[in-house]
């Protein structure tokens, strides 16, 4: 068996190289070396031949312990921190240059040999070292980019429940940019998205009822009326809500066409009904739109009525509409020009029922006293001296008068009454108004005379 020269280690006995250091092997000269493994002599002679380095230096034993010390002292020596030198320039000034270099190299000579031996174990740990700084790092790193994620998902998650979907999605974009495999991102992108066009066209459903355009927003509104229903995501409240909204705008409208050809006081309070089941702003100026046509009805119902002297209808209308719109003004003060007229007109009535009565009455007196009025009374002297007397008479009553006859007296030129007579009147029925005729003959008088109606009796129809 052989040993290093220079590590100390075994080697086998064919061995030219040491297989721990890789130093030159020297030959065995057939003697056991008395070499220490933590002990590398760099004067190969001297190791090999102890004997010769003996006779060279002829040294004490006690010279030849200081100068070889023992295993013991060099394991000693290995675990101070401070090597003490062997030799102290006071107390053995006659050492040779040479045995100063061998002892110098013998003293470092362990130092060298403790960090090859540790330096298998030196890497690792400085690898392993490095590797848990490494690792901690890109921990550190992961768990800031987690953060990072985590801040803009839960930004996105707000944004979008207050409706900025446009902010959403970028804080969604951003966490994505960061973690491009994390499904729950793409996933919340994905119903924002959704969300985003569904309210889009939600609005774009509003402008249209704004337009009047009731049919084409009808149908989009059925149609996102149906996707609003499968999706159970709170994003969609928001969006549900306007949906309701939109269906209450549309109704209000609908109704608001029909109350447009509506016209009577009845048809609008069936509306109303129907109008006040819907909660919504649209729907209470639809109400009042209602009402207003309601009111409006009934003051022009209620003048026409007004205007026939139909006090109690009149005031039947204007409590109808009053029952809607308890407080109008329009409507109370119609109300009191009503009874106000109603009394004026009571009293005028009563006071020209007197009147008729008592033009009645003169009326009557009248027809049984003055209904003839006579005119255009002639008297005619003939070539043969008779008197041709001829009139006519207009029934001035109010009523048929017939069987006319007028009485006249006949007078000289002198004014001397001559005679008197009677004539009939032709038709024998006068209508009020109407004109009859008269005419008679005098014989045998030869003078002019003047004919004075004295009296006509007739008999009322």
């Amino acid at each position: 068996m052989m040993y290093c020269n220079q590590c100390g280690s075994k080697q086998p006995d064919d061995a030219v190289f040491c297989n721990q250091c890789g130093a030159r092997m020297q030959p065995d000269t057939g003697s056991t070396p008395s070499v220490d493994p933590f002990v590398d002599s760099p004067n190969a002679e001297a190791v090999d031949s102890p004997s010769s380095a003996a006779d060279e230096s002829p040294l004490s034993p006690e010279a030849r312990n200081d100068l070889y010390p023992s295993r013991a002292e060099q394991e000693d020596s290995e675990h101070t921190a401070t090597l003490v030198p062997l030799y102290d320039a006071g107390h053995r000034p006659d050492r040779t240059s040479e045995l100063s270099d061998s002892l110098s190299r013998n003293d470092r000579q362990p130092r060298f040999l403790r960090l090859r031996k540790a330096l298998p174990w030196i890497v690792p740990i400085i690898v392993l070292i490095v590797a848990i700084i490494c690792v901690n790092a890109r921990y550190e790193h992961e768990q800031q980019v987690n953060r990072q994620v985590s801040a803009f998902h839960q930004q996105a998650q707000q944004l979008a429940l207050q409706g900025k979907y446009d902010d959403s999605e970028q804080q969604l974009q951003s966490a994505l940019n960061l973690r491009p495999a994390h499904k729950a991102l793409s996933s919340d992108l994905t119903i924002v998205q959704t969300a985003h066009r569904i309210h889009d066209k939600l609005q774009a459903v509003s402008s249209r009822l704004k337009q009047n355009q009731l049919a084409p927003a009808e149908k989009s509104l059925t149609t996102l009326q149906q996707t609003l229903d499968k999706r159970q995501e709170s994003i969609f409240a928001r969006e549900k809500k306007l949906a309701a909204r939109n269906q209450d705008l549309l109704a209000v409208l609908k109704v608001k066409q029909e109350v447009d050809g509506l016209d009577t006081v009845e048809a609008l309070a069936y509306k109303l009904d129907e109008v006040e089941r819907l909660d919504s702003s649209e729907a209470d100026e639809v109400k009042t739109l209602i009402v207003d046509k309601i009111v409006n009805l009934s003051l022009k119902n209620a003048e026409n009525l007004l205007q026939k002297n139909d006090f109690t209808a009149a005031t039947d209308t204007v409590k109808l509409g009053l029952q809607y719109d308890e407080n109008n003004d329009k409507l109370t003060s119609l109300q009191k020009r009503i009874a106000s007229q109603q009394q004026a007109f009571e009293q005028a009535e009563q006071q020209r029922i007197e009147r008729a009565v008592q033009q009645a009455e003169q009326e009557d007196l009248n027809n049984r006293t003055a209904a003839v009025e006579p005119s255009d009374v002639s008297a005619v002297l003939n070539e043969y001296g008779d008197i041709e007397i001829s009139g006519s008479v207009e029934n001035v009553a109010t009523r048929s008068i017939y069987s006319v006859d007028v009485e006249y007296s006949a007078y000289d030129a002198n004014g001397n009454y001559l005679f008197s007579s009677s004539a009939v009147v032709e038709p024998y029925y006068l209508q009020p108004g109407e004109s009859g005729y008269y005419s008679s003959y005098e014989y045998g008088w030869y003078e002019q005379v003047t004919i004075q109606v004295d009296h006509i009796t007739w008999y009322l129809d």
